[in-house]
This record gives C-alpha cells, sequence and structure tokens, in this order.
C-alpha cells in the first residue's frame, strides 16, 4: 500500500485491505486527483483529498477524538484538527446551521466555574470555530489559550451565547417557570439566566473552600454544579422543567 502525504496508519491499512473499503478509496481518490486536471493539485489538496477518501472508505472516523485520529494518521495533533476543519467546511453535510450540532455537542460536556470564568469543551474543531465566530460577532473574545478545545468566558457572555442558539419559546417557557414557580423577579430571560449562574458559581467555590475544610467532607462540590449543569443541559435541550427543577429562590443573585 503507498504512503499518501505520510499520512496512513496501521489501523488504516487494515480496514483498507478489504476489498470493499479499498474500491471506495481508490474510485474516491481518483475521481478527485483527476478534476480540475491531473497533477493540478498542491500537496496540501491531496492530503485532504486522501482524508477525505479515507472517510468515505470508512477508514477512519472524523469525529473520533482529535488524538486518536494523530496517532491513527501518524501526525502532530495540530496536523489532524487542520485535517479535520478543512475537510469540515468542505462538507456538504455541514454547509447549513450549525446550531442543533453545537446544541448537541454542549449537551455532551461538563462545565466548570473558575472564578469569574465559566469554563466549557467542544473538541469539534468546525463547531468550536463556529462558537467563536458567534461570540466574536457580539464583541465577545474567549480566552483559548490554554488549549484550543477549551472555551472560557464571563457568565455574562456565556449567557449571551445561549440567547443566540435558543429557540425563542424554550427561553420565554423557562422564564415564566422561574418567575411565576420560583418566585423569581420578572426579568428577561438574560438577566434570570446570569443571576443563577452567577450565584451557583458563588456556592461552587464556597462549597470548595468548606470541603477543603473538612466542613462537608465526601460531598465535594457537588451540589451547586450538578445544578448548574442541570439548568444548562435543559436549556440546550429545550426543556423548560427539567432547566428549572433543581433551582430555588436561593440560587439567584440580582446582578
Amino acid at each position: 500500500m503507498p504512503v499518501f502525504g505520510g499520512i496512513m496508519g496501521t489501523n488504516i491499512r487494515s480496514v483498507l485491505s478489504k476489498a470493499t473499503a479499498a474500491q471506495e478509496f481508490t474510485a474516491s481518490f481518483i475521481e478527485g486527483y483527476l478534476a480540475p486536471a491531473f497533477g493540478a493539485r498542491s500537496k496540501s489538496e491531496i492530503d485532504l483529498l486522501v482524508f477525505a477518501s479515507l472517510v468515505k472508505a470508512k477508514a477512519i472516523d472524523p469525529a473520533s477524538p482529535i488524538y486518536d485520529l494523530a496517532r491513527n494518521l501518524n501526525v502532530t495533533p495540530a496536523r489532524a484538527r487542520a485535517l479535520v476543519l478543512n475537510w469540515q467546511l468542505r462538507s456538504p453535510d455541514l454547509q447549513g446551521d450549525l446550531r442543533p450540532l453545537i446544541v448537541a455537542a454542549l449537551q455532551k460536556t461538563r462545565f466548570s466555574k473558575d472564578g469569574t470564568l465559566l469554563t466549557f469543551g467542544i473538541e469539534n474543531p468546525l463547531l468550536k470555530e463556529d462558537v467563536a465566530a458567534r461570540l466574536k460577532r457580539k464583541g465577545i473574545f474567549p480566552d483559548t489559550s490554554f488549549a484550543r478545545e477549551l472555551v472560557r468566558l464571563p457568565v455574562e457572555a456565556f449567557v449571551e451565547f445561549l440567547d443566540d442558539v435558543l429557540e425563542d419559546d424554550t427561553k420565554k417557557a423557562v422564564r415564566v417557570t422561574l418567575v411565576k414557580d420560583k418566585q423569581l423577579p420578572d426579568k428577561s430571560f438574560k438577566a434570570l439566566a446570569i443571576g443563577i449562574l452567577s450565584k451557583l458559581g458563588e456556592k461552587v467555590a464556597g462549597e470548595a473552600g468548606k470541603e477543603i475544610a473538612g466542613s462537608i467532607a465526601g460531598k465535594a462540590v457537588k451540589p451547586a454544579a450538578d445544578k448548574a449543569i442541570e439548568f444548562i443541559t435543559g436549556l440546550l435541550l429545550g426543556d423548560a422543567k427539567s432547566a428549572t427543577k433543581s433551582i430555588s429562590k436561593g440560587d439567584y443573585i440580582d446582578v
């Protein structure tokens, strides 16, 4: 088996040893290489063509963790991420509104409160860039200095992002439930969400301090952290009941 662009891996060879996969890869590669003309593609374009052909032959899964792809392709994680992103940008299936995919990705992540910043992870390169672009259009520049997969931003900025991706019916239902059933002030969805996440963030920090002091040993920071995760996950699922079920009047601060 020849090595195209130096990116073949052992597992890939194993998959392509099967006739059906090999034929799928070969047909896809030849079709792409001959368009627009033989030899007209640059080295980077050929590597991307090979990557796309491997995906089509099901020799690699572009949704795999970047590290796994890097090991399988025998390249650096940065190179693997670039290949995935360029493939995603050209994929016909990813040309529409990415909000449903962003919501689905955020439903699987864990959120943490670090001081005044809320941190969550998105490894999918295209979705990560889309989230960053949505924030930048609102004048918000998230901190990605620690890791490219992590987004760190103030609670107010995260709520702006939620306000952008959530359906209006979901925001209305959450607001009505919080005001009517939880007896929170009659304010906008954004004001209520900021007040809840800010208060829960304070509780997480406070519970962590108590746990370190040994006064709540064994409970760690789960109560407030779990409430925050349930609230955010419920919002992303469009489930107002789930989002608000654990929220009480004491979980809100007027900011």
